[in-house]
């Protein structure tokens, strides 16, 4: 039963992984043709590794232009996971979630749209104040007295600062406050 849930998430994840594409957005990448995907990884100097992912190399006219893609892993050097981070064909963040170092989860991140106003590809690889994102965000507290870890706050960002309503919750899960951004 595992590996069949395994596949429908990956499924999932793979036809959800465009969904958060505008069509302009998707217009300005239409020209870039894949060429290349290896995998990447890093080690500390103790030789454990510190980072796992995979390079996607594109090419537009006469120039290749790389990028991580895919899910991404990112250790502490005691081995635990930090993050766990899943990108798009393109590089853009799809969802991230961070740990800590004994494992529990400080936040996570869903991105809910990627937009670009560039006009062009050349545009488009000059910069990146051409793309916005718009992602539902939440952070999590332990509390080591009563040895639980919670949602302590949630809401939407568009471009890394708040926006609309934010709730944050106390240790029993109850609402504590609401604030409009």
């Amino acid at each position: 039963m595992k590996p069949f849930l395994t596949i429908i998430f990956l499924f999932l994840i793979c036809n959800l992984s465009n969904a958060q594409y505008t069509d302009r957005f998707k217009k300005i990448v239409n020209e870039l043709k894949e060429i290349e995907s290896k995998p990447d990884t890093i080690f500390y100097g103790n030789g454990k590794i510190w980072w796992i992912s995979t390079i996607t190399t594109y090419k537009y006219k006469s120039e290749n232009y790389s990028t991580h893609t895919g899910k991404q892993t990112q250790y502490y050097k005691n081995g635990q996971i930090a993050s766990e981070v899943f990108l798009g064909k393109y590089g853009n963040i799809l969802s991230w979630i961070s740990y800590d170092q004994k494992g529990n989860k400080t936040s996570e991140s869903i991105t809910t749209e990627i937009d670009s106003n560039a006009d062009n590809l050349t545009e488009f690889f000059d910069s990146d104040k051409h793309i916005s994102f718009k992602r539902n965000d939440k952070y999590y507290k332990c509390s080591y007295k009563l040895q639980i870890c919670y949602l302590f706050k949630e809401g939407q960002t568009v471009n890394g600062k708040k926006v609309g309503l934010w709730k944050t919750y106390t240790e029993n899960g109850e609402l504590k406050k609401e604030k409009n951004y």
